[in-house]
């Protein structure tokens, strides 16, 4: 007697194939994506949609990039497992390499055979394509449009003489320390003496775009309102920066990772400076180090407890000369910044700047370093340096690594003082 066959509906069979899909799925994406990435190195295109904010925070230029660099330096490796997981996936759907291989001979025939329908598919393409553009076209046009009616009024309201921060206040853009980019004439206009926020390659009037690609300005933290120079091979007659607010007004916090309002740093190669006027600065606290000084004037300055050592050097008297070439200026008045940076770059040598002029500064939070300098004539003067009325900590601190051929220290008053209140 033989025995009928029993016939199971098992779902399995048809689970297995959504997983396959799935994995499908994934891996050609992956390899897709790893392909493209590898092949085109799309550095100015993360440049230019980075920072990503997202619920789980920002995904700031800098990890991006890292990424990048790491398949450049494994390029043909990036290619080869890119590629396998695209013929691994097609393989899984497929459920065979002989089918794959039979598909893809096949293909040529298909295109050979079926000329109509491939002309009708690329007239499809070409037709959505251009209305595409043609909105984008329509589209652009409206946003120029809007933004020329924008800045009207901002041009005209610093035409009078306000800051960028309040002539955007003003018009209701956006908060002080974030709206600098509201505007398309901000953007495009940004400058030294009109008191934007930046990375400035001295002599340079306007910001540098490679040093702030470079160094991921605002990509990795957006709301960065640093002003930052970076002195360099050319020789610098004035730096003035008179009249300005650090740190001390609503919304505005130091970047991530920065406890300094105030930097002046020559780091390894030092910079020299022919005189440096350090005149009516508020700070948390005052460091000078590391400095080398033909004269040192410090006077009428109040500490919340001071420490000033007066350690004897040699350093000759210094102003600096650059001929024809020498850069005439850099000076900006009346802004508010949530840091203040001068530095070098990847100079080898000296960089020189025959005057820097730093006055009426109200910082706070973070503290005022000077570090690294040679300096002909450096004066302190009229400064508040303070916070936590409590004299047994230095609030004022001149080094014993800080020397100078001559010295002149008077009417410094240890003062109890707490820091200004926001503006």
């Amino acid at each position: 007697m033989k025995i009928p066959k029993l016939k199971v509906n098992i779902p399995f069979r048809k689970i297995g194939s959504y997983i396959l899909a799935t994995i499908t799925m994934i891996t050609v994406a992956l390899g897709s994506i790893g392909l493209a990435v590898t092949l085109s190195n799309p550095v100015n295109l993360w440049w230019s949609i980075t920072p990503i904010k997202t619920p789980f925070g920002i995904v700031g230029y800098t990890i991006g990039v890292e990424y990048l660099e790491l398949l450049q330096s494994y390029y043909w490796y990036g290619i080869a497992v890119s590629a396998s997981l695209i013929l691994f996936g097609y393989a899984i759907h497929i459920r065979s390499l002989k089918s794959l291989y039979e598909g893809i001979k096949a293909t040529p025939r298909a295109l050979l055979y079926s000329p109509v329908t491939l002309y009708r598919e690329l007239v499809e393409f070409r037709d959505w394509l251009f209305e595409k553009i043609e909105y984008l076209n329509s589209e652009s046009a409206k946003w120029r449009r809007f933004f020329n009616v924008i800045k009207s009024p901002y041009s005209l309201l610093r035409s009078f003489g306000l800051s960028p921060q309040l002539a955007i206040a003003l018009l209701g853009i956006g908060t002080a320390s974030g709206a600098a980019v509201g505007v398309a004439e901000v953007i495009e206009q940004r400058s030294f003496s009109n008191g934007d926020a930046g990375i400035y390659s001295a002599p340079g009037e306007l910001p540098d775009e490679e040093l702030e690609k470079r160094m991921a300005w605002r990509k990795d933290n957006p709301s960065d309102n640093t002003l930052r120079i970076v002195v360099g091979n050319t020789a610098v007659e004035t730096i003035s920066i008179t009249d300005v607010s650090i740190n001390n007004y609503t919304n505005s916090t130091l970047p991530s990772g920065k406890t300094e309002a105030l930097l002046i740093d020559g780091k390894t190669v030092g910079i020299d400076i022919g005189e440096l006027m350090f005149d009516r600065v508020t700070c948390k606290s005052l460091n000078v180090s590391n400095v080398k000084a033909h004269k040192i004037v410090i006077k009428d300055n109040i500490s919340d407890g001071q420490s000033i050592a007066q350690t004897a050097g040699t350093q000759r008297d210094l102003r600096i000369s650059g001929g024809y070439d020498m850069a005439k200026e850099l000076i900006t008045t009346g802004s508010r910044f949530d840091r203040l940076w001068l530095d070098t770059d990847t100079a080898t040598t000296t960089p020189k700047v025959n005057k820097l002029i730093l006055s009426n500064i109200v910082t706070k939070s973070g503290t005022c370093e000077l570090k690294n300098l040679n300096l002909g004539l450096l004066t302190i003067q009229y400064g508040t340096f303070g916070h936590d009325q409590n004299f047994a900590t230095k609030e004022f601190v001149v080094a014993t690594t800080t020397n100078a051929t001559l010295w002149e220290v008077s009417d410094n008053i240890e003062v109890l003082l707490t820091e200004p209140a926001t503006q």
